[in-house]
């Protein structure tokens, strides 16, 4: 881990930067376009927006630790929600690249929107946990409890898609896994169930991984929080 907090706030504000044009796009308003809010329904949206929201605090987090001086340290502020965005984010750019893209990369790189949202800055998310949090602080039931925004979301995908009129001329239901109306809500139910096994897996791999730590040269597990 990096604990010059320095590095933390330099690499964070890059990403708040980054993570700001892509919100602004999102809304259609870098493009030229009709501003829209049909943004607000599509997942990998709502999954950056949080991320951005809970950098913001870390970010004014790091810099109150250098106003008083503390130029060594890593960050424990919401630890724990830090570590629900970062599954959250990760899952993100999992599916779009393999779910919902021909092949991995393609169109992002055309379009500066799904660059930054899809790819650029969930993966700087994610090695911001690996560099900079501090460790050993997660409970067991923290990949578990990954998973309660995403079924929030499903939830209200589903409910919202019952209740729209039907000449409703928006996005109903943005992703195919979620389409009630042309897969089924059995199909449904089983991808649902499949994408909360691959957020609890990874969530239990970087929990592992919060758990390791090399001290004199030989690798030793937490599996108690350390204050």
């Amino acid at each position: 881990m990096i604990n010059n907090r320095i590095t933390h706030l330099i690499y964070r504000s890059i990403f708040l930067a980054l993570g700001l044009i892509g919100i602004i796009n999102g809304f259609g308003l870098l493009d030229g376009g009709k501003p829209s809010l049909d943004c607000l329904v599509y997942y990998t949206n709502l999954s950056n927006y949080l991320c951005f929201i809970v950098m913001l605090i870390v970010v004014i987090s790091t810099y109150k630790h250098l106003k008083n001086g503390e130029i060594k340290g890593n960050n424990t502020v919401i630890i724990g929600l830090k570590f629900y965005t970062t599954i959250i984010i990760l899952v993100t750019f999992l599916v779009y690249n393999i779910l919902l893209t021909d092949n991995m990369f393609g169109p992002g790189w055309n379009s500066l929107g799904n660059l930054l949202m899809h790819i650029v800055c969930p993966l700087m998310f994610v090695l911001d946990f690996f560099l900079f949090d501090k460790h050993h602080s997660l409970k067991w039931y923290d990949p578990l409890c990954s998973t309660l925004l995403p079924l929030l979301y499903v939830v209200v995908i589903l409910i919202r898609g019952q209740i729209l009129p039907a000449d409703y001329n928006g996005t109903i239901y943005p992703y195919f896994f979620l389409n009630v109306a042309e897969i089924g809500i059995g199909q449904v139910l089983l991808w649902v169930f499949i994408l909360l096994l691959v957020f609890i897996v990874i969530g239990y791999i970087f929990y592992l991984y919060d758990k390791l730590e090399i001290e004199d040269h030989k690798l030793k597990f937490y599996l108690k929080a350390k204050n």
